[in-house]
């Protein structure tokens, strides 16, 4: 009982399934059993009338709203009344303050949907959390917007909306961001697998070796190396073969 007081009303959800098993739920009342339920105000003219027409007056079990609602009407202050009906299942309970038989103030409203009880909730409510939704929406889109703008000398300013993308399908998707995880790593063992980078000098060697006149056999390179710009001695030019030949001799 201490939760359903401590809970804000328009939070509430009531029933009574023994009620409506042992007197069933139609118009004539159903606000009887709107009485039984934490919506009910106990200082309403509603109470008020029950109290003094609960044993003396027969017409109240006969016809009990047409009389409690013609009642109402002599009377000022807070009361509940039958707002809309559809029949068997849905019904609309409007409390409303009184100030003269014609003139009424409406306070709130609840609606009955089979057997339960709720409260509908206010216009202020409805906005408010409307604006708070909108609210967080559109920071979490200036938040993502963010990391948009992006810059490089090849490219200048641009935006990177498939990083968006992929953030995107990473919360929706997580078998998705397993993948892009996985083929992020294979480019990353295929690019460590690169050729040896030449160095500058060796590619300038090359140059002022062809620019010689002087014959190069280029078998002999990485053995005796190459001079330092003024072109390869002769003996250096010697190639192995002709070598081999004149120590057989």
């Amino acid at each position: 009982m201490s939760s359903i007081e401590n809970t804000p009303l328009d939070e509430l959800q009531w029933k009574s399934p023994e009620w409506v098993n042992a007197f069933g739920l139609r118009t004539d009342n159903v606000l009887e059993y709107f009485a039984q339920s934490p919506f009910f105000d106990r200082t309403s003219n509603n109470q008020v009338l029950k109290m003094q027409h609960q044993f003396s007056d027969a017409n109240y079990t006969v016809n009990p709203y047409e009389m409690i609602l013609k009642d109402l009407k002599k009377m000022k202050g807070v009361e509940f009344v039958i707002a809309m009906v559809r029949e068997p299942d849905f019904w609309v309970i409007r409390k409303q303050h009184r100030h003269s038989e014609t003139e009424t103030q409406t306070i709130a409203d609840f609606y009955i949907i089979g057997s339960s009880v709720y409260m509908a909730p206010s216009i202020k409510a409805i906005l408010s959390s409307r604006l708070l939704s909108t609210t967080l929406n559109l920071r979490n889109a200036m938040r993502s917007l963010q990391g948009l703008p992006q810059f490089s000398p090849s490219k200048g300013h641009y935006y990177e909306f498939s990083t968006l993308y992929e953030k995107e399908g990473e919360d929706k998707h997580p078998d998705k961001k397993e993948q892009l995880t996985e083929k992020q790593n294979e480019t990353e063992e295929e690019s460590s697998f690169q050729l040896p980078s030449t160095s500058s000098s060796a590619f300038n060697n090359l140059l002022n070796l062809s620019l010689q006149k002087t014959s190069v056999f280029l078998d002999e390179i990485p053995e005796k190396g190459v001079s330092d710009g003024k072109g390869p001695t002769s003996t250096d030019m010697t190639p192995q073969g002709s070598q081999i030949q004149g120590k057989m001799n």
